[in-house]
C-alpha cells in the first residue's frame, strides 16, 4: 500500500475541507469537486485518499471505543485526557469529542466512496471492477463498525428494528439537494454491509493496491460471526486460510510493529514517518507506549489482564531488562516495563509500539479463531477441526495443546490472542457477557449519535440514555 501523500493531501482539503456535518455542503466546492472528478486518475486518487482516513477513525478512535467501554479493570489510565477517562468509566455525553470525531472520519470515507461508485463511468473497463470494489470494501466496512458502536447490539434470530446508523448511499454535492436521512435499522444496516463486501469480494482480485478479496472476506467473517451465522463465518475464513499466501508469524509478537505487511497481515492500515496517526496526543502507540521515543504512558496494563495467561504463553510474558539506555527496538514481547524519559512505570503493551509502523487490522490467527468458532458452533469441521485450528494458535503461543475443546476454552483463546486489538466489546455483545455490573446490551455500551448531526437534521434520534 503505498500513498501519493502530496496529492491526496491536496485533493482531500480541496474537495472536503469546511464541513461541520457529514450533510453541511458547500455550494462553491461543489462545483470544484465536480470539475475535478471528471477524470479516471483523480476518481483513482479519491479513492486512495479515503484509506488514511479510515486509517484515523479506527487508530484515533474506533479501536479505543472497544478496548475501554468493555475495560473491567484490565486497564490502569494515568493520563490527563478526559476521555479515555470517560470511556473507562462509562460516562458518556452527548457531545463526546470522540464520538463525534469519529462519526465525522467514518462518513467523509462513506462519502468518498460513494463518489467514486456514482462516477464509474469514467473509469475503464481494465479498472473499474478493482476501483469499485475498493469502494466497497471500505464503505462496507464503516458501516459495519459504525452500526456495532451508535446502536443497540444485534440480537441473533430476533427481527432487528433497533435503530442503527443513517445509510446515505449516494454522493451529493448541490446543497439544494441536501438530504436528512433517518436513521436505517440494525436489520438494513448489516443487509447493506454484506451486499457492499460480496460485491467487493466478487469484485477485488488478490493483489489489489490496498484491500483484495481476501480482505474483503476476512471482514465478512466479522459480520456474520457477529450476527451469529457461524457456518457462514467458517465459510470465508476458510477461504481466506486455504486461499491466501497468508501464515502466522513464528512468534506472537512478530505479528505487531511491521514498517510494510508482514506474512500475517491479511490487511493492515499503512503508517510511515511522515505519515501517521499518532506522535504526540492521537493514535494507538501514544497511549499504549512507554518508551524512549513513543507514548504518554498512559494505558497501563494490569494485574488483571496479565494473570488471563498460562505459564509460559508468549502472549503473557512481561519483558523486564529495559533499561534508560534501550530503544524500541530492543523490546521483544508483547508487555514490557516503561522505559525511556517519559515512562512511569508499570507495564505496558506492545502491540501498538511505534506510530511509524502499520496499523495491525486483520491478522490470519484471527481467521483460525474464527474458523475455529464457526465450525464449533455449527457443528462442522470446513478445512480443519476446531480442535486443530485452537492448537495452531496455541502451540504459536508457547502453550501445549489441548486435548478436547470447549465453549469456553475457544472464547479464552480469542481473548488472549486479540487483545488490545479492538474486538473486546464486539465480542462481550454477541456472546451476552458482561461488563461488570453491566450487560452487554447496557445503554451506557453503546456510543451516542453527535448532538451536532441531530442539530442539523431533525429525523435523526439520540440513544438511550444521552
Amino acid at each position: 500500500m503505498k500513498f501519493e501523500k502530496l496529492i491526496i493531501i491536496v485533493l482531500s482539503i480541496f474537495i472536503f475541507t469546511g464541513c461541520d456535518s457529514f450533510l453541511d455542503l458547500d455550494p462553491q466546492q461543489s462545483i470544484d469537486t465536480e470539475n475535478v472528478l471528471t477524470s479516471a486518475e483523480n476518481i483513482k486518487l479519491n479513492l486512495v485518499g479515503a484509506y488514511p482516513v479510515a486509517r484515523d477513525a479506527y487508530g484515533q478512535n474506533m479501536f479505543h471505543f472497544s478496548e475501554l467501554l468493555a475495560d473491567n479493570g484490565e486497564f490502569d489510565f494515568r493520563g490527563t485526557f478526559s476521555q479515555p477517562r470517560d470511556l473507562l468509566n462509562k460516562d458518556l455525553v452527548d457531545n463526546f469529542s470522540w464520538a463525534d470525531d469519529a462519526w465525522e472520519l467514518a462518513y467523509d470515507v462513506i462519502n468518498r466512496t460513494n463518489i467514486v461508485l456514482d462516477n464509474q463511468d469514467v473509469l475503464s473497463d481494465s479498472e473499474r471492477d478493482e476501483i469499485s470494489g475498493q469502494a466497497m470494501f471500505l464503505r462496507g466496512l464503516m458501516y459495519f463498525d459504525m452500526v456495532r458502536f451508535f446502536a443497540k447490539p444485534y440480537e441473533m434470530g430476533q427481527v432487528n428494528t433497533q435503530p442503527g446508523v443513517p445509510l446515505v448511499l449516494k454522493s451529493n454535492f448541490d446543497v439544494s439537494k441536501v438530504e436528512y436521512p433517518q436513521r436505517a435499522t440494525v436489520d438494513e444496516v448489516y443487509n447493506q454491509v454484506i451486499a457492499d463486501l460480496t460485491m467487493a469480494k466478487d469484485l477485488l482480485g488478490e493483489d489489489g493496491f490496498y484491500a483484495n478479496r481476501f480482505a474483503a472476506a476476512a471482514i465478512l467473517s466479522r459480520v456474520y460471526l457477529q450476527k451469529g451465522m457461524y457456518e457462514e463465518a467458517a465459510i470465508e475464513a476458510n477461504f481466506v486460510i486455504t486461499e491466501g499466501s497468508f501464515d502466522l508469524a513464528e512468534v506472537p509478537f512478530k505479528a505487531y510493529n511491521n514498517e510494510s505487511n508482514g506474512v500475517e497481515d491479511i490487511f493492515a492500515f499503512q503508517q510511515n514517518n511522515d505519515d501517521n496517526i499518532g506522535e504526540s496526543n492521537a493514535g494507538m502507540a501514544t497511549f499504549y507506549a512507554s518508551t524512549d521515543a513513543t507514548g504518554r504512558s498512559d494505558f497501563q496494563v494490569t494485574d488483571v489482564q496479565l494473570d488471563k495467561y498460562e505459564d509460559g504463553d508468549l502472549r503473557g510474558e512481561v519483558q523486564t531488562d529495559l533499561g534508560d539506555g534501550s530503544k524500541i527496538g530492543d523490546v521483544v514481547s508483547i508487555y514490557y516495563l516503561g522505559f525511556g524519559s517519559k515512562a512511569r512505570g508499570g507495564t505496558f503493551c506492545a502491540k501498538w509500539l511505534d506510530f511509524k509502523t502499520n496499523l495491525t487490522f486483520i491478522r490470519l490467527a484471527e481467521m483460525y479463531l474464527t474458523r475455529a468458532e464457526g465450525n464449533f458452533e455449527s457443528g462442522n469441521s470446513l478445512g480443519d477441526t476446531p480442535l486443530n485450528d485452537i492448537n495452531r494458535i496455541r502451540q504459536r503461543a508457547g502453550l501445549a495443546p489441548l486435548g478436547t475443546l470447549t465453549q469456553n476454552a475457544i472464547r479464552t483463546e480469542r481473548k488472549l490472542e486479540l487483545a488490545f486489538e479492538g474486538f473486546r466489546l464486539h465480542d462481550i455483545k454477541r456472546w451476552k457477557e458482561s461488563v461488570g455490573a453491566l450487560s452487554y446490551d447496557a445503554a451506557s455500551l453503546v456510543m451516542p449519535i453527535p448532538k451536532r448531526e441531530i442539530d442539523v437534521n431533525d429525523n435523526l434520534t439520540q440513544n438511550e440514555g444521552y
